[in-house]
């Protein structure tokens, strides 16, 4: 069964790096979203599942991580017969109420990119959703992906349908950073209790990045995931 892994929205498919190494010689795809690492953004309108969805040809286990999970759960309900199984981790869903913390991040992301200060929104981002000992890792594909979006112009994603947790049908694993913001963890208890039989667990001493941050605690309950 082939591993897709969805990357973070301060990261690139850079991020998966250890895993995809771990995984071999299974057939791991990990691709940069538009807007990041090797993808630039697409000209108009564009969904995320427009290059994800051609590298597929069999059920797949798909494992997302924030903006990569709300992907990933799009994926799901999009196109379930590709999907065998789901691992989200710390994934965003739209319509979540965002806590003054997160507003406030991204309220001082965007006054420093008005400014055409790439490097104070790159701190910004990099500071909220990283820990000190990966922030290193964190801040190129970060930057990076700030100067990609900045050079696009006219682009905006395409408005999907209304994701309906309780739509997805195969099994499901969420997992939420002990340290991460409270949103997260209120998220993850919502698709725990919306999508049927899905089980939720917390990774000791991560944040928002486990995967990067507690790589050994991740790696654990990646082939968990791929092994039961």
């Amino acid at each position: 069964m082939p591993v897709l892994l969805i990357h973070a929205g301060v990261c690139d498919s850079r991020q998966w790096e250890r895993q995809v190494a771990l995984l071999a010689p299974r057939r791991v795809i990990a691709p940069d979203l538009p807007g990041f690492g090797e993808t630039p953004e697409p000209v108009g309108e564009f969904s995320p599942l427009d290059g994800i969805i051609p590298l597929l040809d069999r059920p797949t286990a798909v494992v997302g991580n924030s903006l990569g999970g709300r992907v990933a759960l799009q994926l799901a309900l999009a196109r379930p017969e590709l999907v065998e199984r789901l691992l989200l981790v710390a994934p965003a869903l739209p319509g979540h109420d965002w806590s003054p913390e997160v507003r406030a991040c991204g309220a001082a992301e965007d006054e420093a990119l008005e400014r055409g200060d790439i490097e104070a929104a790159t701190e910004v981002c990099v500071e909220f959703w990283a820990q000190p000992q990966v922030r290193d890792a964190v801040r190129p594909m970060q930057r990076h992906a700030l100067e990609l979006q900045l050079a696009a112009s006219d682009v905006h994603e395409r408005p999907g349908p209304a994701l309906d947790p309780a739509a997805v049908r195969c099994r499901t694993t969420i997992a939420v950073g002990e340290h991460d913001v409270r949103d997260f963890h209120e998220i993850g208890a919502r698709l725990a209790a919306e999508i049927p039989g899905a089980r939720l667990v917390t990774i000791p001493g991560a944040g928002h990045l486990p995967n990067l941050e507690t790589p050994d605690a991740f790696d654990r309950l990646l082939l968990e995931f791929l092994e039961d």
